[in-house]
């Protein structure tokens, strides 16, 4: 074989030169997020998170599924999004299903996390007896004592340690509840954010729709009670469309979160909420 001349090496040389000079653009382009998308030429794009607890649930972006959940994974990482609004939708077998509009904005990371709730929620009526009837729950004289007491006007207080959590408070005035977030030396969580660029302090949970008596943080979410309509299980995200489930129907019930257990009142009857 014979060697190249000199002539063809320095033609190779220049070649490889041009190639590389050519490419580092392109690469500087992809490094620093920007993709090539059609008729919009080269964009910065971002991306999105989904977080799903749950396994057995399937994941949809604008209608094209992304994956399903199970029990190595539970999070869905989608990049290269062109900036704007994107339509999530997370569904399960007998859940409610989870939309989300999400707002991707350039070089930054969406995220939410889906919240699903059953569809078929049965309270089961607490009784101090001997019944086996699968609509109620025998429990002992102390334990149905210590339900009973907790709706009493001086037991306040298990509501109000149950309306705080870490950097959050769930607030009831003049009928609605609202979540706020409470740490000024930390960002709030992305539940807070419109947008990843745009947050807001408080997320209205009920607001003028019917009139509000109580609320504590439970589930993952928020339950309240109202006057009107019963108790109910809400998301707290300023992001539509929280999810809101119905957990109890009724014209002035309350309930009272004791020891981790959802117990509500109506009347003289007591339920407990066991399906969350």
């Amino acid at each position: 074989m014979q060697p190249l001349s000199k002539r063809k090496r320095r033609l190779y040389l220049y070649g490889l030169i041009l190639v590389f000079a050519l490419c580092v653009p392109f690469v500087m382009f992809y490094a620093n997020g920007y993709r090539f998308k059609g008729e919009q030429g080269f964009v910065k794009t971002g991306s999105v998170i989904i977080s799903v607890p749950e396994t057995n649930a399937v994941v949809s972006l604008n209608g094209e599924e992304v994956g399903a959940s199970g029990f190595l994974r539970h999070s869905f990482y989608i990049d290269d999004l062109t900036p704007g609004a994107y339509a999530v939708l997370v569904t399960r077998e007998g859940d409610y299903p989870w939309h989300r509009t999400l707002i991707v904005e350039q070089e930054l990371v969406t995220d939410a996390e889906a919240f699903l709730v059953p569809q078929e929620i049965e309270p089961i009526r607490l009784v101090v007896s001997t019944s086996t009837a699968s609509s109620t729950m025998r429990v002992s004289p102390a334990t149905y004592e210590m339900y009973r007491l907790a709706f009493a006007p001086t037991a306040t207080s298990t509501v109000l340690n149950s309306a705080m959590r870490q950097g959050e408070i769930v607030v009831v005035e003049k009928g609605n509840v609202l979540v706020r977030h409470t740490d000024p030396s930390a960002l709030p969580p992305s539940r807070y954010c419109t947008r990843p660029s745009v947050c807001v302090q408080e997320i209205p949970i009920e607001s003028g729709k019917q009139q509000a008596i109580n609320a504590a943080f439970f589930g993952g979410g928020v339950v309240y009670a109202t006057r009107e309509g019963g108790v109910f299980l809400a998301e707290a995200d300023i992001r539509p469309a929280p999810v809101v489930a119905p957990l109890y129907s009724g014209r002035n019930v309350d309930f009272r979160i004791v020891n981790g257990h959802l117990i509500i009142k109506d009347g003289v009857a007591l339920y407990e909420i066991v399906e969350l």
